[in-house]
């Protein structure tokens, strides 16, 4: 089980002034996650800095794990923005950001809440007096909000859902699509924690009427488990919902589908 921040982190370094100073431009993204959310802000053009897995053109400076402080220094953002794992960040990134006199925000993404405040508070964190990137951050909360409206759905029936491949990784109700099932009013097998990874046996145990499995790659395990615990082995094919982003609103509807797939008694 993956230990989670509790509560919403929201950490602000301000090293110098506003984070206005003359020279800078725009904002190094060190998550993917966060990239995504700003790209579909209309704000992909301000991202000047980025990690090796962003879906961005903007120069590559490295991650949490693997700063390349010469490539920030050069990339001279005024923001930088990030996804801080469970066990907090290191100091490296925070001295490259003092050097240059840049903001650092940074969001845990591990439930929609999460999702919802990263989303919500990074207009604000690009460029303040935007207001079509605030309402553009209103549509895409709204969008989750949808996602998550109540379901009729029986109680008895419980959802294992896994991230597809080999990996067997389950999302709990402690994770983003776990504070989702719970929102539609849909019972996780999992009945507490985050993230866990379950062998067959695990899965057996836990009985489960629905598996559903996330993303794209082929998971070998699913016709044993629907064979030796009679479920129903439904998927949600889109690879964007292992990514806490701004972007969740469509795919979720996506599960919402799935899961509707799956129940025999719709």
């Amino acid at each position: 089980m993956r230990s989670v921040v509790g509560g919403i982190l929201v950490l602000v370094l301000t090293a110098c002034g506003d984070g206005s100073r003359d020279g800078c431009r725009g904002a190094a993204s060190l998550s993917p996650a966060i990239t995504l959310t700003i790209v579909a802000l209309g704000a992909g053009d301000t991202v000047v800095g980025r990690t090796p897995w962003c879906e961005s053109d903007a120069p590559v400076v490295g991650s949490l794990l693997d700063l390349d402080a010469e490539a920030l220094v050069a990339a001279n953002p005024c923001v930088v923005v990030v996804q801080p794992p469970a066990q907090g960040m290191d100091g490296g990134l925070t001295e490259v950001a003092a050097r240059i006199g840049a903001q650092v925000r940074a969001w845990p993404l591990a439930t929609l809440t999460d999702v919802r405040t990263m989303v919500a508070e990074l207009p604000a964190a690009l460029d303040p007096g935007d207001q079509q990137l605030a309402a553009r951050a209103n549509e895409l909360i709204a969008a989750m909000d949808r996602a998550c409206a109540p379901m009729a759905w029986d109680p008895a029936r419980t959802v294992l859902m896994v991230q597809a491949g080999d990996g067997r990784l389950a999302f709990g109700p402690s994770t983003y699509l776990g504070e989702f099932l719970a929102a539609c009013g849909v019972p996780n097998a999992l009945g507490n924690g985050a993230w866990q990874t379950l062998d067959l046996e695990d899965m057996v145990e836990l009985k489960p009427a629905i598996v559903l499995t996330i993303g794209t790659a082929p998971s070998p395990w699913t016709a044993e488990v629907a064979a030796r615990t009679g479920a129903r082995i439904v998927a949600a094919d889109d690879d964007a919902l292992l990514v806490p982003s701004g972007t969740l609103g469509p795919s979720l509807e996506r599960v919402r589908a799935a899961l509707t797939t799956g129940d025999p008694a719709r």
